[in-house]
């Protein structure tokens, strides 16, 4: 992930339900989910979009498009869980990724997956933010993973899920790495080493869209044991979650000399700095990775297709869709500030088309912040509208 990126500020959705083992356990834990099948294989077309994972799942007898993160519990809008009149059965209060309080409710759910069916799946319900409705009606999340080995496979743009993992592709020649999990709703760590004196564990998040996102404590353990090739300095938000867009303030990209996984190099990679614990690796990863998680075997197998570096060419800003389209976020010495974007300037068009916060504008955005090595903006304020060309 390179020092200055573009951010679309979607839906980072909670870790903070996590239960742990030795705590009282509600009844709906031991419940679901379940595949009636003993052995059963399911492969999944998946989309690809602004570095997330999405699944056609079939909920309430019609497909919705979920997003696929390992590391929420799975969840559905409150309008949704409404619609399809889903009973509620416990209610959560936690904090979101950010820091903020979220309260939750909890249902059932039956989730068809290519053909088979997961039974009584915890979905936590609550209400999501306009841009998250705008991309997807739901999300799966970690607490299924322990019914199969599931393997992330964006060459062939599929989500594998088997309970016997010897029949997977990709297996066999992988680099095996260990896999742990603490408690519901079985979110996956790995073992990351930051420097030779500093250690730790990281979630591995696909609904985080970068290669990685540090910790104060992993930070401040990189740097002591010399991790720390350099920083870099920006203003706004560092994204959005169930509580609403994180409190703009000073930002920190971290340049670490070198990241391992497990035993796994994989070298100098820049890891914006986020509010609170874990540190997580992200999406981005998949790029470079056919994954494979086999919680069942406290197992993780990176197959790589695709070497390094692990670096993302972007603008160097992000985006608030939530009220008006605003800046949300400008990394310093990126093609965003040196064309003169703040935070808080509105964006009046991207690439000729003008831009608000409806549905259609939000999904236009991201495919052209996806596609293409430049872009032309033109925000309120400005004298014209202005070419940003990607940076690494």
């Amino acid at each position: 992930m390179p020092v200055c990126r573009f951010i679309l500020v979607l839906l980072l959705l909670p870790v903070c339900h996590q239960i742990a083992a030795d705590s009282v356990r509600p009844a709906w834990m031991d419940q679901g989910p379940y595949v009636e099948e003993k052995s059963f294989a399911v492969a999944l077309p998946v989309t690809w979009s602004a570095n997330k994972v999405f699944v056609e799942v079939m909920l309430g007898g019609s497909p919705r498009r979920f997003l696929f993160d390992t590391g929420s519990p799975s969840m559905i809008s409150r309008a949704l869980a409404g619609e399809l009149q889903l009973k509620v059965i416990d209610s959560r209060q936690g904090r979101d990724a950010h820091g903020a309080v979220v309260d939750t409710d909890i249902v059932q759910a039956d989730l068809g997956l290519g053909g088979i069916t997961l039974h009584k799946v915890p979905v936590f319900v609550a209400d999501f933010p306009h841009t998250a409705q705008c991309l997807f009606d739901g999300v799966l999340g970690s607490e299924v993973l322990p019914l199969c080995a599931w393997q992330l496979d964006m060459p062939d743009g599929m989500l594998r899920c088997h309970t016997d993992i010897n029949q997977l592709e990709h297996i066999k020649g992988a680099q095996r790495q260990p896999l742990h999990t603490y408690g519901y709703p079985h979110t996956p760590f790995v073992d990351i080493r930051l420097a030779r004196q500093a250690v730790s564990k990281a979630m591995l998040d696909t609904g985080s869209p970068d290669y990685m996102t540090i910790s104060p404590p992993d930070f401040e353990g990189a740097r002591r044991n010399q991790g720390v090739a350099g920083t870099t300095r920006g203003q706004g938000a560092l994204g959005g979650s169930l509580g609403g867009l994180a409190a703009k303030r000073d930002q920190v990209q971290v340049e670490l000399k070198s990241l391992q996984i497990g035993d796994m190099p994989l070298g100098t990679i820049s890891a914006p700095l986020r509010e609170i614990p874990p540190s997580l690796l992200g999406a981005a990863l998949l790029q470079h990775f056919v994954v494979t998680l086999d919680s069942r075997n406290s197992q993780v197998y990176f197959d790589q297709y695709n070497g390094g570096p692990y670096h993302r060419a972007a603008y160097g800003f992000g985006l608030d869709f939530e009220n008006e389209v605003s800046v949300s976020l400008v990394w310093d010495q990126s093609p965003a500030s040196e064309a003169g974007l703040k935070v808080g300037d509105k964006v009046m068009s991207i690439n000729g088309q003008p831009v608000s916060g409806s549905c259609t504008d939000i999904r236009r955005t991201m495919q052209a912040m996806s596609e293409g090595d430049s872009i032309q903006l033109e925000w309120q304020g400005g004298s014209k509208a202005k070419t940003l060309t990607r940076q690494h």
